[in-house]
């Protein structure tokens, strides 16, 4: 697909400009401009430019609008160029979100909303190891993690949607939770397809106290006064284990900085091989300083 590079006049006045009008093109002049949004430094992509026309500076609105954390969606039928700063439910792994959530207050909530993929989602996937042709009708399935105001998980909500593996989109859809989640206070998703990284084998280097449960390779990330974390967690004993732990996160003089639940089922280790799988979960607070994490096994039963 072709990327359109759209700008936009921000009202700043430059110096020295030589523009010509014909019809309906413009001359321009490139215009060596720095960015700071939100007092963090933020470097223009190489194939974007920044343009001087009749003195003032246009800035590729992609650019813009994702620094400020909202999504840019191009709808080239109508050449309509739709901005959004409501998508603030994001994935750790790729640049899929959904956003304009509404939740029912019941035993099961209904949770309704909207899913954005943009076009450099669909490259990144062309080139993968599991790629997926341009082009084609692709079952985008995920799940939505709810969690209250101190970080605990309240459920979750299954969704899938069709799309097109082109261009940018935004598709609505509807789920239903395993809970009442109207209360939730933060949401993460998890939503693929994906790009398959190299398998790299777990790390499961922390373990609780009576070594059932190991957990390593983590990842953290601040958003929205939470922290979400992902990684990989194993069993470590024979059997099939129904477990729910909590992650202990401290900073270099000890002192907790937070926490985050765990609960899932495992089967553990056979002879010299370990099961593992990733999760993802997240925890009130700032927890990316952390120095150190321990595992905390609150309870760990026979699957059934």
């Amino acid at each position: 697909m072709k990327k359109y590079v759209i700008g936009f006049a921000v009202g700043a006045i430059v110096s020295v400009s030589t523009v010509a009008y014909a019809g309906n093109t413009i001359q321009a002049v490139l215009f060596p401009a720095k960015y700071q949004v939100n007092g963090e430094s933020k470097t223009l992509p190489d194939d974007y430019k920044t343009l001087n026309v009749d003195g003032h500076a246009y800035v590729p609105i992609r650019f813009a609008a994702e620094s400020l954390g909202a999504v840019v969606a191009y709808e080239g039928k109508t050449n309509t160029i739709s901005i959004d700063n409501g998508f603030n439910v994001t994935t750790m792994d790729s640049t899929i979100r959904a956003g304009h959530l509404k939740v029912s207050d019941a035993a099961a909530s209904t949770v309704e909303g909207q899913l954005y993929i943009g076009q450099d989602h669909w490259d990144r996937m062309a080139q993968a190891r599991n790629s997926i042709e341009p082009g084609s009708e692709v079952d985008v399935e995920g799940t939505i993690l709810f969690f209250d105001a101190q970080g605990k998980p309240l459920g979750q909500a299954p969704l899938k949607t069709k799309f097109t593996a082109e261009g940018d989109q935004i598709k609505p859809f509807k789920a239903v939770a395993d809970h009442n989640v109207s209360g939730y206070a933060f949401a993460s998703l998890q939503a693929g397809p994906v790009p398959h990284p190299l398998p790299v084998p777990p790390n499961l280097s922390v373990s609780d106290e009576s070594g059932t449960l190991g957990i390593g390779t983590l990842k953290l990330i601040k958003q929205d006064g939470f922290t979400k974390v992902s990684g990989w967690i194993g069993v470590k004993k024979p059997g099939t284990l129904r477990f729910d732990a909590t992650l202990q996160f401290y900073d270099a003089e000890g002192r907790e900085l937070g926490t985050a639940a765990v609960k899932g089922t495992g089967t553990g280790a056979t002879g010299d091989s370990v099961s593992a799988t990733t999760f993802e979960t997240a925890g009130k607070g700032d927890l990316t300083g952390y120095k150190s994490v321990k595992v905390k096994l609150n309870s760990a039963e026979p699957a059934k």
